[in-house]
């Protein structure tokens, strides 16, 4: 296959496989650094005597730096290229991590959230750009998602972290503690990153092209090599790469299904919620908080296993089947939780619901938007691209972040339960499932060359 021998395609595929596992790292880290959040803010409310504006801000405030990282993004993803914006974002992590478990006032603790937020910022942009454009198409889908995959483990470690922090640190400095912990993921994906080679888009963006024909022949073999090569050439001599280019007719398109995924990932439903698992299971009668916090852990467990089997459909049964799937499950689930919510059933139920929460995004409307802002657009345009719709997602998930103990304070106000936000999120459903049946594209086995050009069309 691809003109190699079956050990040479092995070894090639074990070579993409482990580069994008790399990359992906970045996605373990945002899942980690929004993930302690949860966590920790169960003190921050009471040590800091927050009010809901103010606690809302508190757990959004990193999500203000994810909003700025992705321009940052931008430019240092053209001019300095992918792996080395993974590196500058593990700097600020690192600083974030620091300064966020030492402070003695909310506006110190604000404010290195921010910081750490862009480094944030800049892994979501890099991170997923680097695997879609070192992946060979017939396996793009997979490693696309295995970032999404990454997301969920960080996700799954953070509250187990914390479970154990509260077991063994004295209550007032356990909150500290969690966020010094996102130390050592930054550290070994630091010391990782140094051995990733460039993108060979980016090389050949360039024109360093010898560098990129290696990388694509370490990728997949030498036949492959020379035709990803032919058609990047290509795609880069019709290309000017102006930020005009974004609002052409046909990209203009593929920039509004972008900025769509984005607040779709985000409004329909568990990511606007995730920030406050902990204080939802609290709510439905759960009184010790380590025990909270294993039953937040176990909910993203489970979209972890779900996120594996995303990994394993998307390249067979395709973006779009799974997107129409995800959204009419997530209408019933996010209907379902809120009628739990109304009427006030307590324990077990709520996890459950909780639990059907994760099913519908762990299989599409989680990863399926990163994989595909990645996807969608020509190259000279995709780093600014990529970076204009993830600084929406951020922008979603810093509103929903920061809207959320809103809603169900005006939800339990209006109808006596934090049932009405959930049905808000079902109503959102609705437009997401009108959104993959109407607008969305099929992205499976085709070139990333290839789908620029089908805008043209």
């Amino acid at each position: 296959m691809n003109g190699a021998g079956h050990g040479d395609a092995s070894a090639a595929k074990f070579f993409a496989f482990l580069i994008a596992f790399v990359a992906s790292v970045g996605g373990f880290l945002f899942g980690y650094d929004l993930a302690i959040v949860c966590g920790a803010n169960l003190y921050l409310k009471e040590v800091f005597h927050l009010s809901p504006t103010q606690f809302g801000f508190a757990t959004g405030s990193a999500a203000l730096g994810c909003i700025v990282g992705p321009f940052l993004g931008a430019w240092m993803c053209d001019a300095m290229g992918r792996n080395r914006t993974m590196i500058v974002a593990c700097v600020l992590l690192g600083i974030g991590s620091v300064f966020t478990a030492i402070p003695d006032d909310i506006v110190t603790f604000n404010v290195f959230r921010i910081v750490g937020g862009i480094g944030v910022g800049l892994c979501s942009v890099a991170s997923p750009l680097y695997i879609s454009e070192i992946s060979p198409p017939r396996l793009r889908g997979g490693f696309g998602i295995m970032y999404q995959l990454a997301i969920v483990v960080g996700s799954i470690a953070a509250p187990f972290v914390s479970f154990m922090i509260v077991k063994l640190a004295p209550g007032n400095t356990a909150w500290r503690w969690m966020f010094a912990s996102e130390l050592l993921p930054v550290a070994a994906f630091l010391v990782l990153l140094f051995f990733l080679p460039q993108s060979p888009r980016w090389l050949a963006g360039r024109g360093r092209m010898d560098e990129a024909m290696r990388v694509l022949v370490r990728v997949d073999g030498s036949d492959f090599a020379r035709n990803e090569m032919e058609q990047i050439q290509s795609a880069l001599r019709e290309e000017v790469g102006s930020f005009s280019e974004l609002f052409a007719p046909g990209v203009r398109y593929a920039l509004i299904i972008g900025l769509l995924l984005a607040f779709f990932n985000n409004w329909t439903g568990w990511s606007v919620m995730s920030g406050y698992i902990p204080l939802l299971f609290e709510a439905s009668g759960i009184k010790d908080r380590a025990l909270a916090f294993l039953q937040y852990a176990v909910t993203y467990g489970f979209m972890g296993a779900v996120t594996v089997l995303a990994c394993w459909t998307v390249d067979r049964w395709g973006r779009r089947p799974l997107w129409l799937i995800a959204s009419a499950l997530m209408i019933l689930v996010t209907g379902l939780t809120g009628a739990v919510f109304h009427f006030h059933l307590t324990g077990w139920p709520v996890l459950v619901v909780i639990l059907l929460c994760t099913v519908p995004h762990g299989l599409a409307l989680g990863p399926l938007p990163w994989l595909m802002m990645s996807e969608i657009f020509p190259i000279r345009l995709r780093g600014r691209a990529v970076s204009l719709t993830t600084a929406f997602l951020w922008l979603t998930i810093y509103a929903g972040a920061q809207l959320f103990p809103l809603m169900t304070e005006f939800s339990e106000q209006r109808i006596g339960s934090v049932g009405g936000a959930f049905w808000l999120f079902s109503g959102v459903c609705c437009l997401s499932l009108l959104f993959g049946w109407k607008m969305l594209p099929e992205t499976k086995g085709r070139t990333l060359e290839e789908i620029a050009a089908s805008w043209k069309k």
